[in-house]
């Protein structure tokens, strides 16, 4: 990549999410860090700076950069200024793709908070290939959607290869506790998952969706999470649906398609893999599950879903309170289990490898979601060789575990993020 005169530029500094990245960043990096903040609207930039500033004051001459998605030499103009693009503008089946076109273009690095699988799946068959061939990285989905699940996953899928020398053949999360609230553009974006068609009901339900095609027909078959309830006796409480599963688990899919597609091997040749939360007790775990089923039934009701969004829901830029993110957390427990070992079958006292890695941080959406886009973002602008090499990628669209792996881990635990993996 030629030099830029930015590492990192964030893109929606001025909405809920990009405001917060941008906290997270002035706090933690007061210096060795070239970025500027990017949006439609210089006012409303120039407020977003007065913040800022109160954080860290040499922040008085962070540069401002006027960019709007419906102006593509506008988002060309600002790519081109950067290595990486941290982008918080959703929905973003409506504002998404003008920037990834601009990144492709443009050379740029890419990384965004989206959680809407149909804007990745859209975004894998119009530019994987282009970003492949020009070693352009673009991650999307590197928020809460979908770091913990994702990046839990290869913590644990690596340990059980490194300390035992097995592929692994099965993992499971659960979101064992959590407190959080959304904004008004992710409540947008979620309405946006459930109510997007495109490719047909099978393709919203195949957790294969995002998979590459070229070995597609070598992983394991699956559908998404369904609302259920059952009694886990590893993470000891009932399960019940995680709203976020669907989305996950997808790019989990994603990430074993592309090592698969890499070294004929991925995460197993039987990998499955699955997601929940844990609930208090049966009736709490039985009262989610129906309330996701009616309630995601209703949003696929046009008129309905528009009454739920006007009537109940904040509006884009609107967001929890700052104490409500401050009390905000949770935890996610991960559990893997390897294949047994060779010449053991018939062996009745031959049993598999399990693993356990722990993720927890505060608020999801808006403590670390935000420290995830930055973390993951300077994966690229510090460790861009070291990320290269260890991983062995060269471009395409991405997933935080196969772009990152354990280069953001590290980052993370360099933060005092617990992420700990262990024989369980």
């Amino acid at each position: 990549m030629p030099s830029r005169e930015y590492d990192l530029i964030i893109y929606g500094a001025t909405g809920f999410t990009g405001l917060r990245t941008c906290q997270y960043l002035a706090r933690t990096y007061s210096e060795g860090v070239r970025w500027a903040i990017a949006g439609r609207s210089v006012p409303k930039l120039e407020e977003v700076r007065e913040k800022l500033v109160a954080i860290n004051p040499a922040l008085s001459s962070l540069p401002i950069i006027k960019a709007d998605a419906s102006s593509p030499e506008s988002l060309e103009a600002m790519t081109a200024q950067t290595k990486v693009v941290i982008s918080t503008v959703g929905p973003f089946m409506q504002y998404g793709e003008p920037l990834v076109a601009a990144c492709i273009k443009q050379g740029t690095h890419y990384i965004d908070s989206t959680g809407e699988t149909p804007f990745v799946n859209d975004i894998i068959h119009k530019y994987h290939k282009e970003a492949l061939e020009k070693n352009v990285i673009l991650v999307p989905q590197c928020g809460f959607d979908s770091v913990p699940s994702d990046i839990g996953t290869k913590m644990v899928v690596d340990f059980i290869r490194k300390e035992y020398g097995l592929p692994t053949k099965s993992v499971k999360m659960s979101l064992l506790n959590f407190r959080g609230a959304a904004s008004g553009g992710t409540l947008a974006s979620a309405c946006n998952i459930i109510a997007e068609k495109q490719g047909g009901v099978g393709a919203m339900v195949d957790q294969n969706q995002l998979v590459p095609e070229s070995v597609y027909a070598k992983v394991v078959p699956a559908k998404i999470s369904m609302p259920t309830v059952h009694w886990d006796y590893d993470f000891q409480k009932w399960q019940t649906y995680f709203v976020m599963s669907s989305s996950n688990e997808k790019i989990v899919k994603r990430s074993h398609g592309l090592a698969l597609e890499d070294n004929g091997e991925g995460y197993g040749p039987q990998f499955t893999y699955g997601e929940s939360m844990s609930a208090p007790g049966f009736v709490s775990a039985a009262v989610a599950a129906i309330g996701m089923s009616l309630g995601g039934a209703a949003l696929t009701i046009g008129p309905m879903r528009r009454f739920i969004q006007n009537r109940f829901m904040l509006a884009p830029g609107e967001g929890p309170s700052d104490e409500a993110i401050t009390k905000g957390g949770f935890t996610v427990h991960v559990i893997g289990e390897s294949t047994l070992p060779e010449n053991t079958e018939g062996n009745a006292d031959a049993k598999p490898v399990r693993a356990l890695a722990i993720i927890q941080g505060g608020d999801p959406g808006y403590a670390e979601t935000c420290r995830y886009l930055v973390e993951g973002a300077l994966c690229l602008v510090k460790s861009e060789d070291l990320v290269r090499s260890e991983n062995k990628i060269k471009g395409g669209v991405l997933t935080p575990a196969y772009a990152f792996g354990q280069v953001l881990v590290r980052r993370l635990q360099d933060r005092n993020v617990n992420v700990t993996v262990s024989k369980l």
